[in-house]
């Protein structure tokens, strides 16, 4: 009989799901539970580019790092529950700085008033820093207006001019 061979990446999901389910088989114990989810959320195309840390106490899973998007996050929440063992998913991951800055970039240039003025945006830790040298007072209180409404800004710093 001839041997079936997948590509590569088909061939390590496949082996992922194998030894998700083989776990899972052995029992819900935190370790067990941590490797099921972790195989879970691997095998996803929307949760497989994530960087998240997953520890699990108890049955209670926390899951910490950076999204690219509030959808990518509420997939890996969604995949979490459905593993069996889990009985509660704590969420403290939150969105990427660079999903931060494109969205606040996105807002800035939509905005009627602020649209057209070059303003440069940096973030750290949904820390938003905004800086031009073409702006007055009232484009400025409106950019900070702006940027603050977007999702996963904590602070506007102002260093426009």
């Amino acid at each position: 009989m001839p041997r079936l061979r997948l590509p590569r990446p088909i061939g390590l999901r496949c082996a992922a799901t194998v030894l998700c389910v083989a776990v899972a088989a052995c029992g819900d114990s935190d370790p067990a539970v941590q490797t099921a989810v972790d195989a879970q959320l691997s095998v996803d195309s929307v949760t497989a580019p994530l960087s998240v840390d997953i520890s699990v106490t108890r049955g209670v899973v926390r899951l910490t790092g950076e999204v690219a998007s509030r959808d990518q996050q509420r997939r890996a929440v969604e995949l979490t529950r459905s593993v069996r063992g889990v009985e509660n998913v704590i969420d403290e991951m939150r969105l990427s700085d660079a999903a931060i800055v494109a969205a606040v970039k996105q807002a800035l240039a939509a905005d009627s008033l602020v649209g057209r003025i070059p303003i440069e945006v940096d973030s750290s830790a949904g820390n938003i820093r905004l800086m031009s040298d073409q702006t007055g007072p009232d484009d400025r209180a409106r950019a900070m207006e702006v940027a603050s409404k977007v999702d996963g800004v904590k602070h506007v710093e102002d260093r426009m001019r």
